[in-house]
């Protein structure tokens, strides 16, 4: 599952617009403490009225990453450029509020610090969401291994070295020659 977390947005019609992006590109849209009735975001969803129903609201930020496998925060000019990052098929994207981006305790819960490299310090949120979700989806479509590999890996190798590969997200063909690497 890929999703789109917004922490704390703050204009409803950013949110609106990621609403229309989140159905164009196959995420599911959810929201930490909007700062505005998500009604108000309906004018420029268009299309993705049923998108914006669906969106699950969160308390804290947390609580919206639980059952997500990978995910990716975003920070101007911090971590990876964007156009270096490998998106795969589960990569989830967070986004911080329009004044003030995300906190380091919410990017603490991020596998990945990513950035869309700019002329400018940062960009309109709709407008890096677009960016990230189009990148994910054009690049994402790789296969990640599944639950039953990693476990494989957990029972043979322990489970810090499980855990790390997973929060990797590697495909099959790169498992399959790491633990071809391991058992040399």
């Amino acid at each position: 599952m890929r999703a789109v977390i917004l922490v704390e947005p703050e204009k409803p019609e950013n949110t609106g617009f990621i609403a229309r992006l989140c159905e164009n590109f196959e995420f599911e849209l959810r929201i930490v403490n909007p700062q505005f009735n998500l009604s108000k975001a309906r004018k420029t969803a268009n299309n993705a009225q049923e998108k914006l129903r669906n969106t699950k609201i969160f308390d804290t930020t947390e609580a919206s990453t639980k059952d997500l496998e990978y995910i990716i925060g975003t920070k101007p000019g911090k971590g990876i450029s964007s156009k270096e990052f490998t998106f795969r098929s589960n990569t989830s994207i967070m986004l911080g509020r329009e004044s003030s981006g995300l906190k380091k305790e919410e990017l603490n819960l991020c596998d990945a610090v990513v950035h869309i490299p700019s002329s400018y310090s940062s960009l309109n949120l709709s407008h890096a969401a677009s960016v990230l979700m189009y990148e994910s989806y054009k690049n994402g479509k790789e296969q990640v291994v599944d639950g039953q590999r990693l476990d494989y890996l957990k029972e043979e190798y322990g489970p810090y070295l499980s855990k790390l590969i997973g929060r990797a997200s590697p495909t099959e063909n790169e498992l399959d020659r790491l633990i071809g690497e391991l058992n040399h």
